[in-house]
């Protein structure tokens, strides 16, 4: 029982620090996409499982480690030489030190994980990240982020500007996230209803048994209706379209791609389910 009771309030504790309205020890999410009549949107099955663990350390600092398995298996109309299952397996580990009292912190975070066909655990496949990002703290509700996101993809160097807000509106409306990678807005509507949208920016890369490697890139807006059917219990219904999405191939670090697959626009369809820590 002091064991559970000491985890939550590390949650509890680290949701405040990082300044978002919950926390999920567990998740698994399923997402379902459809071909469209026009244009033609290419259908996919993505399955996630993931945890975020946050450690508190002396002095306000704190690690939160984020180990997760994802999976994409995109319909190549039952040719999987053409498009193959590939997976990743990670670690990420991300350190939040205090700088200025009350006013500024800062998070670094280094990002292991093996991208491949087949989940191949391999040197060849593995890549390595990371993260910086510094946190102005307006006021308690309020906190504006900016920073950094660097990893070492195999079409190359991927480096681009992070700039987010973390903002509790009043006590039923909440924006957060860090964009290009996510932004969030989520709505009260009773203590077991929430809903909101979402605009998530995936880039990934993984290796093919071919050596070549396979890029997806898709760019998703969705609304999401949550229900908790118990006080730490959540799962999720969520439709949206997937935009500018790019799909492609090629060998070696210099982003020469040889081949397009014209992965086209579409709709989705996610399930999630979360074990979840409110504040």
């Amino acid at each position: 029982m002091k064991k559970i009771l000491l985890l939550s309030f590390i949650i509890i504790f680290s949701s405040r620090l990082i300044a978002q309205p919950y926390v999920d020890p567990l998740n698994i999410r399923y997402t379902k996409a459809f071909e469209s009549k026009s244009p033609n949107g290419t259908p996919f099955q993505y399955l996630y499982v993931g945890s975020d663990m946050p450690l508190r350390l002396n002095s306000g600092k704190l690690i939160v480690i984020s180990p997760y398995f994802e999976n994409w298996n995109i319909d190549s109309s039952g040719n999987k030489s053409f498009l193959p299952s590939v997976s990743s397996i990670a670690l990420p580990v991300i350190a939040q030190l205090p700088l200025v009292k009350d006013k500024w912190t800062i998070q670094i975070g280094v990002i292991p994980r093996y991208n491949s066909e087949g989940l191949k655990i391999s040197g060849n496949a593995f890549q390595i990240g990371g993260i910086v990002v510094a946190n102005y703290i307006k006021k308690p509700t309020l906190k504006y982020r900016f920073g950094v996101y660097m990893n070492k993809e195999f079409f190359g160097a991927f480096i681009i500007p992070l700039a987010g807000i973390d903002w509790k509106i009043n006590d039923r409306n909440y924006l957060f996230g860090l964009l290009p990678g996510r932004l969030s807005y989520e709505h009260k509507l009773s203590d077991q209803f929430y809903c909101g949208g979402n605009f998530r920016f995936i880039t990934n890369s993984y290796l093919l048994t071919n050596n070549n490697y396979l890029r997806i890139d898709d760019n998703q807006l969705s609304t999401y209706l949550d229900f908790y059917p118990a006080r730490r219990i959540v799962l999720t219904g969520e439709a949206g379209y997937g935009i500018f999405r790019k799909l492609r191939s090629g060998n070696g670090a210099n982003k020469n791609y040889t081949t397009d697959y014209n992965w086209n626009d579409g709709l989705f369809v996610k399930l999630n389910a979360s074990y979840r820590i409110r504040l």
